[in-house]
């Protein structure tokens, strides 16, 4: 039998009938072997051209009839499907079909990606676990759980599960260490910046940090508008803090002077835009690989630009030091072994020991890194401070006497080991840790065998997270009035007989071999700067602050966006 008689009824067939089953054919193709969403979207344009060709040189269709013919057949194509995958999504035979959940997460994770840009995610997922339970499923493969026994197994275990690909970041070259998702090659990257967060370490970062800390305090009067006088202080955080992370990082080669010139660059809009977008579109990485090739990544890769120019100066300059964070990375990339090629290694079961070494793409990646991380974090904090201090007076003025106290002159340098032993100051900054970053779960892989946490057995291949902020304001970790803001309950005696204050339930660095290194410079930052803040100035809000508007502007995407600015009016008291 000849080849043409085989496929006579294939091309008597109704061209509808071939696109559905074509649909139906690459449903369980991308079901077995996933496929990049750019890689996808081309193929279906080459396919959609090769109908169209076909139609005008062998059919002899019009050109408009036959692009209506193309057009018409992807159609049919994309709603098989649309039709076979919502209805396995569904089924009581897909593996997290005993997990409760909105029908609608469950059908698309188009519908968490939406939940993500509101920027009010914590509270939706907060509100799905007051609804649904422990366990809950918001999208086709994700799974919530809100269990503190869950934290450890999933996050904190030296075998804790690896990081999903909502971690590839678009198509930016270069592997920074909070990209690396395998967790072999994260620990020896994380090698690379060990050093730098040291006890030792974190001492020689507090003459920088002071010295930044002091010349916000000038900024803040420099900043004075309006007929209040007010300052946006979250602002004027912000600008802070890259300044500092751009000394710390680059030593001498820093060119970051926010407080001075203002974002001009638009640098702290160009990390933040990565953040939302990375974080948005990270729950649909299919997308994500298309919506890289639109514009608007111009203004995402703004800082990304001058993270490789710093680092680039840090290089041939030498004006950093022994002790800045460029100086651990910079060394590395004279080592032998890429980190490409530990991966390959771990991948054929080989472990070498070798530190990777770290390629100009790599080193860009870590400088950006360095400068977003530990800035944006730091000041949204800190942004939180001053708030939750300013719309609860008792506590701005328990926490300003105990200071006064300890540092009677302000102006002398602190004394680290005095500043961390002050017990409200430290209530202060994880309550305010504890209701100011509610961030998302964190998203990781269960392993294919699957596993057991908490009871509850995970399908292989599930992601599944811990949520941030219904841990931190869960009865069970927090009580009473877990809700409310109060640093007394993190003192000795708590808010009294049966009140609970789970300090491993603050999640803002998670923990682990994917834990944050700058956990301890973060905290030191903001003691330092809240310290030197209440012992320089009287804070009140301004007359004309709204603070409705305020709360309702706070818009959370694993960066805090204070769409209101937080204007404060300042005055000296030495």
């Amino acid at each position: 039998m000849s080849t043409s008689s085989l496929l006579q009824p294939l091309a008597e067939a109704d061209p509808r009938v071939l696109a559905l089953a074509s649909g139906a054919a690459i449903c369980f193709y991308v079901h077995k072997f996933p496929m990049r969403g750019d890689v996808g979207l081309l193929l279906e344009v080459a396919l959609g051209g090769v109908i169209y060709a076909y139609q005008r040189s062998v059919q002899g269709a019009t050109a408009g009839s036959a692009l209506l013919f193309a057009i018409s057949m992807i159609a049919y194509q994309y709603l098989s499907l649309a039709l076979i995958t919502v209805l396995w999504r569904i089924s009581p035979f897909h593996p997290l079909a005993k997990f409760p959940g909105p029908i609608i997460n469950k059908i698309t994770s188009l519908k968490l990606a939406y939940i993500v840009w509101t920027g009010k995610r914590h509270l939706v997922i907060y509100g799905l676990h007051q609804k649904y339970g422990k366990v809950v499923r918001t999208g086709p493969n994700t799974l919530s759980f809100n269990s503190h026994a869950a934290v450890s197994p999933i996050y904190g275990a030296a075998n804790a599960f690896a990081k999903s690909n909502a971690y590839i970041p678009g198509k930016i070259h270069g592997s920074g260490l909070f990209f690396i998702r395998p967790r072999d090659v994260h620990n020896a990257r994380r090698k690379h910046w060990a050093p730098a967060f040291t006890p030792s370490a974190l001492v020689t970062y507090k003459p920088a940090i002071e010295k930044r800390t002091n010349q916000m305090m000038d900024c803040i009067a420099e900043r004075r508008e309006g007929p209040h006088g007010a300052v946006n202080l979250a602002e004027v955080i912000q600008h802070w803090s890259y300044d500092v992370m751009g000394d710390l990082t680059f030593g001498g080669a820093n060119r970051l002077e926010l407080m001075n010139e203002r974002d001009v660059g638009r640098y702290v809009e160009s990390g933040q835009l990565a953040t939302v977008v990375f974080e948005f579109l990270g729950e649909v990485p299919a997308l994500f690989d298309i919506v890289w090739y639109f514009p608007v990544t111009k203004t995402i890769t703004l800082l990304d630009n001058l993270a490789a120019k710093l680092i680039m100066v840090r290089q041939k300059s030498g004006k950093g030091s022994s002790t800045d964070i460029a100086s651990h990375l910079v060394g590395a990339s004279s080592n032998q072994t890429s980190c490409r090629s530990l991966i390959t290694a771990l991948q054929l079961g080989e472990h070498d020991t070798t530190l990777p070494k770290l390629t100009q793409d790599d080193l860009r990646m870590d400088a950006l890194f360095a400068i977003q991380a530990g800035s944006d974090t730091t000041s949204g904090v800190l942004s939180f401070v001053f708030y939750f201090l300013l719309t609860n007076p008792e506590a701005y003025k328990r926490l300003q006497e105990e200071l006064d106290q300890a540092f009677p002159d302000p102006d002398v340098p602190f004394n680290l080991e005095l500043l961390n032993s002050l017990a409200y100051l430290d209530g202060v900054v994880h309550e305010s840790l504890r209701l100011g970053t509610p961030f998302p779960g964190l998203p990781r892989v269960v392993p294919k065998e699957g596993a057991v946490v908490d009871n509850v057995y995970l399908p292989g291949e599930t992601i599944v997270g811990v949520p941030a902020y219904s841990q931190e304001v869960d009865a069970e970790n927090f009580w009473p009035e877990p809700l409310a803001y109060k640093p007394e309950r993190w003192l000795p005696e708590g808010l009294g007989p049966g009140s609970r204050c789970r300090r491993s339930a603050i999640m803002s660095f998670s923990f682990g071999p994917y834990g944050c290194l700058g956990r301890t410079l973060a905290i030191q930052e903001m003691r330092i700067v809240t310290a030197k803040m209440l012992l320089t100035y009287d804070l009140k809000l301004s007359p004309d602050f709204d603070n409705d508007a305020f709360q309702k502007g706070i818009l959370n995407m694993r960066t805090t966006i204070f769409e209101y600015p937080l204007r404060v009016v300042a005055h000296r008291r030495h």
